[in-house]
């Protein structure tokens, strides 16, 4: 586990109840950036949901490096989604 000095987090410009959140972040957009860990699992790290995450890298300029798998997996799960949300049932009806 990573551990870092207590002096270092008291200098971090971060109020002191968002140092940790703030830490996971950066942590994890390094990761993705530098190709070192997926979106998914750096998703995870920083502790978001997919779109605020997938928004914050965007932000950053994090380019998209998605394999062709990748992408299908994606449009898969959102036509399955898509398929079974309730909207799409009661217009089924």
């Amino acid at each position: 586990m990573l551990n870092i000095p207590d002096d270092v987090v008291r200098a971090l410009r971060v109020p002191q109840r968002q140092t940790e959140e703030e830490l996971r972040r950066e942590f994890a957009i390094f990761l993705v950036r530098e190709g070192l860990l997926s979106r998914p699992m750096a998703r995870r790290l920083a502790e978001m949901e997919r779109v605020d995450f997938d928004d914050l890298l965007a932000s950053r300029k994090v380019p998209w490096d998605f394999s062709t798998d990748e992408i299908l997996r994606d449009v898969e799960a959102a036509e399955a989604a898509a398929f079974h949300s309730p909207a799409a049932e009661s217009t089924e009806r």
